[in-house]
């Protein structure tokens, strides 16, 4: 007979649920503000987002450097927001994954400001 006190669900019985830290009010605030925008996104199509960041990346990759720029910096900010709102909830491997992701983003700008690309 099973114990009544084990949970049926195998992520909380490893030991894998954690309640999130608690919020601040300013992140509070950035969340709501967020909600709209991350509502009509989520409404689109699956492949409209990669696809978009897929562009900004060829864009910011193979244009002159003005225009480059302005590509890899919407998609840094894009990471970056998208980072900024997961953050609370996420585990070391989820945060480091996100710096990752803005750090390459950014470098990709510095290295077509140097030349280097």
């Amino acid at each position: 007979m099973a114990d009544p006190r084990r949970s049926g669900n195998p992520a909380t019985r490893a030991g894998a649920a954690r309640t999130p830290p608690p919020v601040t009010s300013r992140q509070a605030a950035f969340h709501d503000r967020s909600r709209g925008l991350l509502v009509r996104l989520s409404r689109l199509p699956r492949l409209v987002i990669p696809a978009v960041m897929l562009a900004l990346m060829l864009i910011g990759l193979s244009a002159p450097v003005p225009v480059a720029l302005v590509a890899l910096g919407v998609a840094a900010a894009f990471v970056g927001w998208l980072a900024l709102l997961s953050w609370p909830v996420l585990d070391l491997r989820g945060r480091l994954v996100r710096v990752l992701m803005v750090a390459l983003v950014a470098g990709s700008a510095v290295a077509r400001v140097n030349g280097w690309l």
